[in-house]
């Protein structure tokens, strides 16, 4: 139950966190945007036509099936364009570089370490300390 309850507050803490707040903010401003939700419908009908099309084996169209990729990608490009999107984007990927963070904390805590003094080597950790003088100790 101890578990549970730390899981629970971390959940709290992440949703506390300015980098959850953005996203969600983000995506509303996508949600809010007719015309994104028009190409991103239109997008999902050029997948599934794409789907349709390959799934008739040897009877598929090969030039049907170029045209639905060039324009899924087309439009894929141009919808990543979108203010909208981009702020998302940038939202989202704050948020996995929290989700990386919290799993690799975890696997420290997996690997024994102690909770309240281990930390994360630098990403270009040589694990050896004279090369950056980081002071980690691994």
């Amino acid at each position: 139950m101890a578990l549970e309850n730390a899981l629970r507050e971390l959940g709290k803490e992440i949703q506390q966190d300015p980098r959850f707040t953005a996203l969600k903010e983000a995506a509303a401003k996508n949600d809010a945007d007719p015309a994104l939700q028009e190409q991103l419908k239109q997008l999902q009908l050029y997948s599934l036509q794409y789907q349709q099309e390959t799934g008739k084996g040897d009877d598929a169209d090969k030039e049907k099936i170029e045209s639905l990729q060039n324009d899924y990608q087309k439009l894929y490009e141009e919808i990543m364009k979108n203010e909208n999107m981009e702020a998302y984007s940038a939202a989202a990927a704050q948020m996995e570089d929290m989700a990386q963070y919290i799993s690799k904390m975890i696997g420290l805590f997996f690997d024994g370490e102690d909770p309240e003094t281990c930390r994360l080597p630098e990403e270009d950790c040589t694990h050896n300390c004279s090369t950056c003088g980081c002071g980690c100790g691994i």
